[in-house]
């Protein structure tokens, strides 16, 4: 019996590790600093879930940290195409300031300088990252810290609500 339990174990194990994790997340955050006038932007994405939107072989350079000057382009116009900020209707461009990589998670770091945040200003905020790929299964979760508006707001960017407005 002890037998038939450890292949049941093993075989469970086995499966579980042949496919992919089953959690389809990104986590970001939102920063302005208003005395620099800068807004900042941090994301953490599956490596495995991330790289087949970008392009083919890249998860291997991702992996190994060898990231091209196209390779970091194809990431700035993904997300410039798939995560847009908004200020009144103008829509604010990322650029990538650093990456790192750890354990199948790539942390993405950008920034959007000369912003001036005042009193009637409206935010949008369109998180479509990765519904491409699985788009009832993903989630993107974001976290704005915007002083004095939004100290600390989390949002839950879902295929079906995708879009955060908020006016200042």
């Amino acid at each position: 019996m002890k037998k038939y339990t450890q292949i049941i174990i093993f075989s469970s194990l086995f499966i579980f590790l042949s496919f992919a994790h089953p959690i389809k997340l990104t986590s970001s955050i939102i920063r302005y600093d208003l005395e620099a006038q800068i807004i900042n932007m941090e994301c953490k994405v599956f490596i495995d879930d991330f790289s087949p939107a970008i392009g083919p072989n890249i998860e291997h350079r991702v992996n190994n940290k060898s990231l091209s000057r196209d390779d970091l382009l194809s990431i700035e116009n993904y997300f410039n195409t798939n995560y847009k900020i908004f200020i009144d209707g103008d829509k604010l461009p990322f650029v990538i300031n650093n990456y790192k990589v750890a354990n199948n998670v790539m942390t993405l770091s950008f920034s959007i300088t000369n912003i001036t945040l005042k009193i009637g200003n409206k935010l949008n905020i369109e998180n479509e990252l990765l519904f491409e790929k699985f788009p009832d299964l993903q989630s993107n979760w974001m976290t704005i810290q915007i002083p004095p508006f939004l100290p600390n707001y989390n949002f839950e960017s879902k295929f079906e609500n995708y879009i955060y407005s908020h006016t200042f």
